[in-house]
């Protein structure tokens, strides 16, 4: 098994998952995709990473458009992806659909089951999950939804042994305060209280991410 991580931009690495998968003896290696506008083919498994940018600027960073194209072809192939923010709307994006600004979320959200399926068994119904992004995208026709948000609907859903996520679910506490360091938009007040929701939630995120990787792992 080998883990092929595409990276968007620098600072969106796999974070968690690596040690997820460094304690599972996993190989991963990763792709700067955003300086080469190439993708390594040989995983048996690929995690596409998130990104500031937005779906809809192909014009503007144009690898984005061959990341859709290869997961047109791991569709096609039955490899399995799993696509994380920007990753997730990639997917979205890849099958036709819209992806578009909408309720910026930032911070610790509430999500909920929509569905039990084998990417979200041994969850709980309910989960405190961090969000950054400002974009949402339709649900591709032939997706089930597996996790929704009272903001953001789409949180989550599978196509085949295709996952997207619109939350982090791979963040650790340094990566949380690093990003909100450079957020303009956000107080003072509500930047300590995502600091202080932070340490209250993060080790049952991480417990949850372990079994979202296991499950995935397994597609």
């Amino acid at each position: 098994m080998k883990v092929i991580a595409i990276k968007n931009a620098k600072g969106e690495p796999l974070e968690f998952i690596e040690e997820i998968l460094s304690e599972k003896d996993t190989d991963y290696e990763y792709v700067e995709i955003y300086e080469t506008n190439e993708i390594n083919k040989t995983g048996t498994h690929y995690v596409v990473l998130g990104g500031p940018m937005g779906v809809y600027e192909t014009d503007k960073y144009p690898f984005l458009e061959e990341e859709m194209k290869f997961i047109r072809e791991c569709f096609k192939q039955a490899k399995p992806i799993l696509g994380i923010c920007l990753g997730a709307q990639l997917i979205a994006g890849a099958f036709g659909e819209r992806v578009y600004p909408f309720k910026r979320e930032i911070g610790w959200y509430e999500i909920k089951k929509s569905q039990d399926d084998q990417f979200n068994r041994n969850l709980p119904r309910e989960m405190s999950v961090f969000q950054w992004h400002g974009d949402t995208f339709d649900l591709p026709r032939q997706a089930e939804l597996l996790f929704e948000g009272d903001v953001v609907k789409n949180q989550g859903f599978r196509i085949g042994r295709m996952v997207g996520l619109q939350f982090h679910l791979e963040v650790r506490r340094d990566t949380v305060e690093k990003w909100l360091k450079t957020e303009k938009n956000l107080s003072e007040d509500e930047k300590k209280r995502i600091v202080v929701q932070t340490e209250n939630y993060i080790d049952e995120l991480h417990k949850n991410c372990r079994i979202m990787v296991e499950n995935f792992l397994n597609l």
